[in-house]
């Protein structure tokens, strides 16, 4: 006569794939968030200070930064452009983000107005009309 199966003790064992898949994904998410916060921030810029400053909200996705470092390079973000990739770019943040579209300025403070002026120019052509400069609170 046989015994019962479930008499008999079974082996138990633990699936792990389904939990290093997910470790592996969180990993990863924060790597690449990491490296795209970054960028906008990458670039040596002697930022000039103000008594009068409003805190960065998180509509961060609405905003484009440009940096303009004492070289007067500019960068969109951490990626080095022209004027006119750079009136291409606003005009297309313009277009997917409307009236919402903002932009942001970096730059040194030693960095002459004329040089700023021809980003004002560029930003009013694309119809982008929030505009904000990155300062330091005095």
């Amino acid at each position: 006569m046989r015994s019962p199966d479930h008499l008999q003790p079974k082996g138990v064992s633990l699936n792990l794939t389904p939990m290093i898949d997910v470790v592996f994904l969180l990993i990863i998410f924060f790597l690449v968030s990491n490296n795209l916060i970054q960028q906008d921030v990458s670039i040596d810029v002697d930022i000039p200070s103000a008594s009068n400053v409003d805190r960065i909200t998180d509509a961060a996705l609405k905003k484009i930064t440009i940096n303009i470092p004492v070289s007067g390079t500019i960068y969109i973000g951490a990626i080095p452009t022209n004027l006119q990739q750079l009136k291409s770019t606003l005009q297309k943040h313009r277009i997917n983000w409307g009236e919402d579209a903002e932009l942001r300025i970096r730059t040194n403070k030693n960095v002459p107005y004329a040089e700023i002026e021809s980003l004002l120019l560029l930003a009013a052509e694309a119809g982008i009309w929030k505009v904000s400069f990155v300062v330091i609170e005095k």
